[in-house]
């Protein structure tokens, strides 16, 4: 789509982070909002502009349309921690990393099935697989009004004031808080290199290993299944016999050896497929263990009044560093395509020493 309009590397990549930049500034504002008026509103709300946003991308015939749905879509993507705060709302100790997880199993889904269907299509036109998901939006609506109730019922009937709702103000006291502060930013830096390995892993594999698309597809469609079947079954397991915090932080060590691998395999061509596909599997496993663990040890150290606002900040902290980490790591790939993926490993593994002891049990200790 964007091709009819001759952009420049600045439009394409403005194009990609636009979402994501409006996300981040809304995150904490939908929190805040599901904490006041409840869950379900908010969670409805994105789904209808996410619904109208797919509407206007399809129907775009400018960049600024396109740009304009793009920001709306990242409004929508604000929801997160609302959906989190549900899940946390319906879940016990025992079973909230678990079932955070199938929010990302969901995702895995997503990634195995979308590209396929999309590419199926696409052979009808460029933008029919854009009405064919405003559709899927459109039912999502449908059954989340008729099906989904609300977990926090003493918000309905409250109504939001302006002052009420901050900007900046809950991811500067999210940082303050002790222990959620320390999960916060490992969590950051993990989604900063997470974020930067996905995005330049696709020119990687054609630069320094000559792979086409199709290749690289199936490595997606593995990363994304290796993901799903981990999140679903294997995470939730793993943090019942070894806790959160181990969990989180031998997930972030998966990740980073993950990384490094990548060099690994430019330099040992002839075995260069299996190590990558080694990489692929290994970084699911790492995200299957971070990214449920990190959301589930902030909610459990966070009061159920604030939840909504606590997670949307998260939100909106990690939104920047998957801003920031393409950005900084393909300003270093043109300069050195191994070392972008060796500094990716080294902001992980800072994330992991600066998660410190176990979370759980400093908040133990401070109440005690």
């Amino acid at each position: 789509m964007l091709a009819s309009y001759n952009p420049n590397a600045l439009t394409i990549g403005l194009t990609a982070s636009v979402s994501t930049f409006f996300g981040t500034l809304a995150s904490p504002v939908t929190g805040a909002l599901a904490d006041i008026s409840g869950r379900r509103p908010i969670i409805l709300t994105c789904i209808a502009l996410n619904f109208g946003a797919l509407l206007i991308f399809g129907w775009a015939n400018s960049l600024a349309l396109i740009l304009v749905s793009r920001a709306i879509t990242g409004v929508a993507m604000s929801s997160n921690g609302a959906l989190q705060a549900y899940i946390a709302d319906i879940s016990t100790i025992s079973n909230r990393a678990r079932n955070l997880g199938l929010i990302g199993a969901a995702f895995g889904l997503g990634s195995i099935f979308g590209p396929v269907l999309g590419g199926v299509l696409v052979g009808f036109g460029p933008k029919v697989p854009i009405f064919a998901t405003a559709g899927l939006t459109a039912y999502n609506l449908i059954t989340a009004v008729l099906f989904l109730k609300e977990t926090k019922p003493q918000a309905q009937g409250q109504t939001a004031e302006l002052r009420q709702i901050k900007l900046v103000k809950p991811v500067i006291d999210l940082l303050k808080t002790p222990v959620i502060n320390k999960v916060a930013i490992g969590f950051s830096a993990y989604s900063f290199a997470f974020s930067a390995f996905t995005s330049l892993l696709v020119l990687a594999l054609k630069d320094l290993f000559d792979w086409n698309s199709s290749q690289t597809s199936g490595l997606f469609v593995l990363l994304g299944l290796t993901l799903t079947v981990a999140q679903v079954w294997f995470t939730g397991k793993t943090v019942n016999k070894l806790g959160e915090y181990s969990v989180n932080r031998y997930g972030m060590i998966a990740t980073a050896i993950a990384l490094t691998l990548i060099p690994i395999a430019s330099l040992i061509k002839p075995l260069s497929a299996t190590i990558i596909v080694a990489s692929a599997m290994l970084l699911a496993i790492g995200a299957s263990f971070v990214q449920p663990t990190s959301r589930s040890m902030v909610s459990g150290l966070t009061p159920s009044e604030k939840q909504g606002v606590v997670l949307g900040s998260l939100a909106s902290l990690t939104n920047l560093a998957n801003c920031a980490g393409p950005i900084v790591a393909g300003l270093v790939y043109d300069k050195t395509p191994s070392g972008s993926f060796l500094i990716q490993a080294a902001v992980i593994l800072l994330g992991a020493f600066l998660l410190g002891s176990n979370p759980k049990h400093e908040s133990e200790c401070g109440q005690t």
